[in-house]
């Protein structure tokens, strides 16, 4: 689930699940830095955001069913907006480029920032800016995409687990 859309509560269940030990505070302060982040999205001139994620984010009930129902209707909202590309690879495709774990391709505005590729690891977060490594990733980044639902089938897959979740 991207950090980008998350919900409060959403994020809030999912990091104090994954972060095993977490303090209160600690958990309260990175829910906080994710939802900071977000503004990027609502800026009057927002950032561009395209994301592919498995059907089991979107099947996996992460804080009960009353947050997991938030979230998802959170991400049916947002496929909604121009700005915002929302794709799920179906449990169907079998196994896909994408399973070992989420990594985030950045391309920035600025032609004299080049691109970026974030991993997220148990080992810890890792920044790629060599250019054969982003190749890597946008080739991985776009063969996942192709497998995965069009957007607008997406919207109808989110919608329908909202549903299931009520």
């Amino acid at each position: 689930m991207p950090g980008l859309l998350q919900t409060e509560d959403y994020a809030r269940a999912v990091i104090g699940g994954v972060v095993q030990g977490i303090s209160g505070e600690d958990l309260q302060r990175r829910v906080d830095v994710r939802l900071q982040r977000q503004s990027v999205l609502h800026r009057p001139a927002p950032m561009q955001l395209h994301a592919v994620m498995d059907e089991a984010a979107i099947r996996r009930v992460v804080g009960g069913p009353a947050v997991m129902r938030a979230q998802l209707e959170r991400l049916a909202q947002a496929a909604a907006s121009r700005h915002i590309r929302l794709q799920v690879v179906p449990f169907g495709v079998g196994a896909h480029p994408g399973m070992p774990g989420s990594f985030i391709v950045m391309n920035f505005a600025d032609p004299f920032d080049a691109p970026l590729v974030y991993v997220d690891s148990m080992a810890g977060d890792l920044f790629l800016e060599a250019e054969e490594d982003v190749r890597r990733f946008e080739a991985t980044f776009d063969r996942i995409a192709t497998d995965a639902l069009s957007p607008a089938q997406t919207k109808k897959l989110i919608q329908e687990a909202a549903k299931a979740a009520s």
